[in-house]
């Protein structure tokens, strides 16, 4: 429990947030039809690839550069992560993404997204 009180405990579960943040805001941005037709399959699949490994360059050095729940949870179970450390990157990794599409969403709205109408008429 000593973690929590550490200052780069905070700094990397704070990293962890705004990665995932950035990662969900930029990879459903790309997936947004800006054009009359479908999006790009392609395009969105690169801001994905590019986001997570821009993201994982900009925070490794942080909090190892997780940004994904999945990964954060293999490191758990291989026993390369502290439990306390492990919950906390995982709260600010999926509050992270909730914002994240919340900026996309709140931003654009209903003028499309994936699917082509967010859901909104």
């Amino acid at each position: 429990m000593r973690e929590l009180r550490s200052s780069s405990f905070w700094r990397a579960v704070l990293a962890e947030f705004l990665g995932s943040l950035l990662y969900a805001l930029l990879g459903l941005g790309a997936s947004l039809r800006w054009s009359p037709g479908p999006p790009s399959v392609l395009g969105a699949a690169l801001a994905f690839g590019l986001a997570q490994a821009t993201l994982v360059q900009a925070l490794g050095h942080v909090s190892g550069g997780h940004i994904n729940p999945a990964i954060t949870l293999a490191f758990l179970l291989a026993s390369q992560l502290s439990l306390p450390r492990a919950v906390g990157y995982l709260l600010a990794q999926l509050l992270g993404a909730l914002a994240g599409a919340g900026v996309c969403f709140g931003g654009w709205g209903h003028h499309g997204a994936v699917t082509g109408d967010c859901g909104v008429q």
